[in-house]
C-alpha cells in the first residue's frame, strides 16, 4: 500500500490528542508495520497524555503550569496555549516541515483543545502552513451538559465565519457514531477508542485509494485532486459502502444504487449536509479484477454520475474513478463532497443548548420567587418574635391601664371556682 499525502495530526486537548494518536497509530498495511503519519499531542492535563502509548512518530507536549487541566474553561485553555506559544510554534514548524497536509484535531466542548483551537489556526496560518491544513472536529453528544455545548458552539461560531479561508473541516458527530453504533455495549473508553480508530482508518483509506490501486478506465482521481479537495474551504462529507460483487445486477440498478444513496445520505462521520452547496465531489470504486471487468461498464458509471448530478447540480463535473483492488468478491465505494456548510447536527446542538438555557432560566426564576417568599417569611417571623419578647417581658406593659396599677401575679386565682 502507498499513500498519496503525508499527513500530520496536531492534537489539542484530551479529545484531540486521542484522535491524533489513533491516526498516528495507523500502519501502512497488515504486512508493513510502518506508520506513515506523524502526530504532535498538546494538552494541559498530564495524566491524559501519559495514558497514550508512546510511538516513535508522535511527540507529546505538556502545557506546564496547567498540568491539572483547565476545568472546561476555554479562556484558561487559550491562556495555557498562549503561555507556551513560542515553544509550540517552533515545535510545529520543525515537526511538520515535511508534511503535505496537517489536520488540527480537537474534541469540541472541553477546555484545553476548545480554548486553544483558534490560536492554533492562527499559528499555522501565519507560520508557512496557510493553504495546507484543515480541521478534524468532534461534536459533543446532546446530553453532555450546558457548559460543554456552550463551549463547542462558541468556537463553531468563530470557525464558521472563517471557514472559507480554511482548508477542509471534517466533522465527527459523536451522537451519530453512538446511535448508529460501533458497539453500544462497549465501555465508554473502548467506545471512544474504536470511534477514533474508525476516523483514522477512513482518512487513511481515502489516502491510499488514490495511490495504491491500478485505475480501470479513463479517469483516475489522483493525489493532486485529493489534495485540492482537502484545501477547499468548508466541510468535507465522506460516505462509504461495501457490496458483494455477486449482489450487483447491472440490469437492475436498485441492487447497488440504494446502498450507495444511503451511504451518502447518512455519511460515515456526520450527517445532515445540504449537498447542493458542494463545490466539488468525487467517487472512487474499488473491485477485484474479475468484478471490475464485469461491473465497470459505461451504464454502471452513468448511473452513479446521474445520482451525483442530482445531489450536486451546480458542479461542472461529477467524476467517478474505478480501480482494481485485491479483495475478492468485494466492491467498495467511497464518496466525498467538499465545500459544504456545517451539518444539521450543529443546529441540533444549538437547539439543545437553547432548551437547556430556557430550563435554567425557569429554575432561576423559581429560585428567585422562593427567595422572596422566604425573605418575607423571615421578616414576619422576626416581627412576631419581637412581639413575643415584648409580651413576655416583665418590663413591657400589656396595656396603658397596667401602668397605674401593679400587676398581681396571682390574680388569675380569683377566676377559678
Amino acid at each position: 500500500m502507498n499513500i498519496s499525502l503525508k499527513y500530520g495530526f496536531w492534537g489539542l486537548g484530551m479529545g484531540g490528542t486521542s484522535i491524533a494518536h489513533a491516526c498516528a497509530g495507523i500502519k501502512l498495511s497488515a504486512k508493513n508495520a510502518q506508520r506513515p503519519y506523524t502526530a504532535l499531542l498538546v494538552n494541559s492535563n498530564e495524566m491524559d497524555l501519559l495514558k497514550l502509548p508512546d510511538y516513535p512518530n508522535t511527540k507529546k507536549m505538556i502545557l506546564l503550569g496547567y498540568e491539572r487541566g483547565v476545568g472546561r474553561d476555554i479562556q484558561l485553555g487559550q491562556e495555557a496555549f498562549n503561555t507556551h506559544k513560542v515553544v509550540i510554534s517552533e515545535t510545529v514548524q520543525s515537526y511538520f516541515s515535511d508534511r503535505d497536509y496537517i489536520f488540527i484535531s480537537c474534541g469540541l466542548g472541553g477546555g484545553t483543545g476548545t480554548g486553544a483551537i483558534i490560536e492554533a489556526i492562527r499559528l499555522l496560518h501565519t507560520t508557512g502552513f496557510a493553504g495546507r491544513f484543515g480541521l478534524l472536529l468532534t461534536l459533543p453528544r446532546r446530553n453532555e451538559g450546558r457548559k460543554v455545548l456552550d463551549n463547542a458552539l462558541q468556537r463553531l461560531q468563530v470557525i464558521k465565519r472563517a471557514m472559507q479561508g480554511l482548508g477542509a473541516i471534517v466533522v465527527v458527530a459523536n451522537e451519530k457514531l453512538f446511535q448508529t453504533g460501533l458497539n453500544q455495549n462497549q465501555s465508554v473508553e473502548d467506545f471512544m477508542r474504536s470511534s477514533n480508530r474508525h476516523v483514522a482508518r477512513l482518512l487513511h483509506d481515502l489516502n491510499t485509494v488514490t495511490a495504491s490501486y491500478k485505475p480501470y478506465g479513463s479517469y483516475h482521481f489522483d493525489a493532486s485532486e485529493w489534495l485540492n479537495m482537502l484545501k477547499t474551504g468548508g466541510c468535507l462529507h465522506i460516505g462509504k459502502c461495501t457490496l458483494s460483487a455477486q449482489s450487483v445486477d447491472l440490469a437492475s440498478p436498485v441492487t447497488y444504487m440504494d446502498v450507495l444513496k444511503q451511504s451518502v445520505l447518512h455519511g460515515e462521520l456526520s450527517t445532515g449536509y445540504d449537498l447542493q452547496g458542494a463545490t466539488s465531489s468525487a467517487v472512487s470504486i474499488v473491485a477485484d479484477s474479475s468484478a471490475a471487468k464485469k461491473l465497470f461498464t459505461h451504464s454502471f458509471v452513468e448511473q452513479i454520475q446521474s445520482f451525483l448530478h442530482e445531489c450536486t447540480p451546480i458542479l461542472d463535473e461529477n467524476p467517478v474513478a474505478t480501480y482494481v483492488g485485491d479483495k475478492p468478491g468485494q466492491v467498495t465505494i467511497y464518496t466525498v463532497f467538499a465545500g459544504l456548510n456545517f451539518p444539521n447536527s450543529v443546529t441540533e446542538l444549538t437547539e439543545e443548548l437553547a432548551e437547556l438555557e430556557r430550563k435554567a432560566q425557569e429554575r432561576s426564576q423559581q429560585t428567585d420567587e422562593i427567595a422572596v417568599a422566604l425573605a418575607g417569611f423571615k421578616s414576619q417571623g422576626k416581627k412576631e418574635q419581637v412581639d413575643l419578647e415584648a409580651l413576655l417581658s416583665d418590663e413591657a406593659p400589656s396595656s396603658a391601664s397596667e401602668t397605674d396599677t401593679p400587676k398581681d401575679p396571682f390574680s388569675f386565682l380569683d377566676n377559678l371556682k
